[in-house]
C-alpha cells in the first residue's frame, strides 16, 4: 500500500481543509495507479515551528511513498498533479508545497 505523509502548520487552510484534502489525495493516487489503496497520515506543526531559509515558513510537506517503480515522466505527473489539487484547495502558491516521492518496493530490495 503506498501512503502519503503529510505536514502541515495548525491552523492553516490545510488544516481546515484535511478532510477533503485527504480525499483527493487518494482519489489522485488510485486515478494514477489503478487498483493500488493508499492511506494518509498527518503531523500538525504548531505555528512557528515550521522553517524555510531561517524564516518562519508557510509550505506544507506532502511525502509520497508508493510500492512500486517510477519512471520520470511518470513522477513529473503524478507529482505535479498533487502540487496542483493542494493550491486549488489551500489557495497557497506552488512555492509553499513541497512534494517528494519515494519508490519504497525498489528500496526494500536493495
Amino acid at each position: 500500500m503506498s501512503q502519503f505523509r503529510c505536514v502541515i502548520q495548525e491552523g492553516s487552510t490545510a488544516d481546515a481543509r484535511s478532510d477533503e484534502l485527504e480525499r483527493r489525495l487518494q482519489d489522485h493516487h488510485a486515478r494514477h495507479y489503478p487498483g493500488e489503496a493508499s492511506s494518509v497520515s498527518w503531523v500538525t506543526v504548531a505555528p512557528g515551528y515550521m522553517f524555510t531559509e531561517g524564516r518562519r515558513s508557510t509550505s506544507s510537506v506532502i511525502s509520497c511513498f508508493v510500492d512500486h517503480e517510477t519512471t520520470r515522466d511518470d513522477r513529473e505527473i503524478y507529482m505535479r498533479g498533487i502540487c496542483d489539487l493542494w493550491t486549488e484547495l489551500t489557495d497557497c502558491t506552488d512555492h509553499e508545497v513541497v512534494v517528494s516521492l519515494t519508490e519504497t518496493a525498489a528500496a526494500s530490495q536493495e
